[in-house]
């Protein structure tokens, strides 16, 4: 039997001893279905720490042994008998969601929402091996300029545009996004090209600020995180009204709190990310201001539109990776993605050796 080398939680919340890069069967290609060489696998920082610290997210016990990883790219090397679209030797990056199409909400057109919904990389078999199979209709060839890096990061890309979808903005609002990771910088440059009046990016590192500004050109606030006060003084003298729109990525209920201070009236909360603990603390400023909170979580057909936007420049996930690292690394590199504060995208490459590594900061 082929074989080849893959990522794999053994079982159902089984957490970091349960996680291993092994040999696992090479993947039959079904009549609508390709393989993809992976070239480019990148980690998900929030879905990696959950699986690390034993959490299910969209699995059931009856998946495992599952192979993580739902944001990859690389080269089509078979096509299934009934696939027209692709062809061997294509540069694909693929959408990870894998829809029913008969469930209420499919037939709603709102396949967001379907109740079997399947993605890879979470129940059913990602990236994080040297080859996958996938349904050729989600597959999207890559643009040439594009490498196999960027394109890995297109899923984050779509995430972060269906936040933009979802925030009601309209001509001149004034946005802040807050945190300046991989998505709070990536958001920051789709709001930069909307038509927004002014983006700002709150964060309390400050190489990533720096890096921000520098190529992107986005202006920044730095966050002390013991006193809040700081940056909302600095915001409410750059926006006397209060902003329009604050989009978190923190995870944090103080910063939670702290934007819902720093928006104007009828401002919008955009919840980005889970935030534990998160409360309204001021309910009558909330009432009066009539603030607004929205969520967004996931994407589904936004690749297209993503890769469009990454061709022309609008968005650039290259001075987003910061640290490259072989699959046998796997754990090495997450480990680097959750405890290095300067890491913000980390490639995985399944086609390298062992111990290869390559650090951009």
């Amino acid at each position: 039997m082929k074989m080849q080398r893959a990522v794999t939680i053994s079982r159902f919340g089984g957490g970091r001893g349960a996680t291993e890069v092994r040999d696992i069967p090479y993947p039959e290609c079904g009549d609508d279905q390709i393989i993809v060489k992976v070239m480019a696998a990148s980690l998900c920082k929030h879905a990696e720490e959950q699986y690390d610290n034993g959490g299910a997210g969209l699995t059931k016990p009856e998946d495992y042994p599952i192979v993580t990883g739902h944001e990859f790219a690389g080269e089509v090397v078979e096509t299934g008998s009934k696939v027209r679209n692709i062809k061997i030797g294509d540069r694909v990056t693929v959408d990870n969601t894998v829809l029913c199409g008969s469930c209420y909400y499919c037939q709603k057109d709102e396949p967001l929402y379907c109740e079997n919904f399947g993605s890879l990389g979470h129940n059913i078999h990602g990236g994080f091996e040297q080859y996958t199979a996938v349904l050729a209709e989600k597959a999207f060839v890559i643009p040439e300029g594009l490498s196999y890096e960027e394109a890995a990061c297109t899923e984050p890309v779509a995430c972060c545009l269906r936040a933009v979808d979802r925030m009601q903005l309209k001509y001149g609002d004034t946005v802040a996004v807050l945190g300046a990771g991989s998505m709070g910088l990536i958001l920051a440059q789709l709001v930069k090209h909307t038509a927004a009046k002014k983006v700002v990016v709150l964060a309390s590192t400050q190489s990533k600020l720096d890096m921000c500004e520098k190529e992107f050109g986005v202006e920044t606030v730095l966050v002390d995180r013991n006193d809040h006060s700081i940056h909302e003084k600095k915001i409410a003298g750059m926006f006397p009204h209060g902003l329009d729109i604050i989009i978190d990525t923190t995870g944090s209920a103080d910063m939670a709190d702290s934007a819902f201070r720093m928006l104007g009236r009828g401002g919008r909360f955009v919840m980005y990310t889970v935030i534990d603990g998160m409360r309204v603390q001021d309910s009558d400023m909330f009432f009066n201001k009539e603030l607004s909170v929205i969520m967004s979580w996931c994407q589904t057909h936004n690749f297209g539109r993503c890769l469009e936007a990454m061709e022309t420049g609008a968005v650039r996930t290259k001075p987003l990776i910061t640290h490259e690292f072989s699959l046998e690394d796997y754990l090495e590199a997450l480990d680097t993605n959750l405890g290095d504060r300067n890491s913000i995208k980390v490639i995985v490459h399944p086609q390298w050796e062992k111990g290869k590594k390559i650090v951009h900061i």
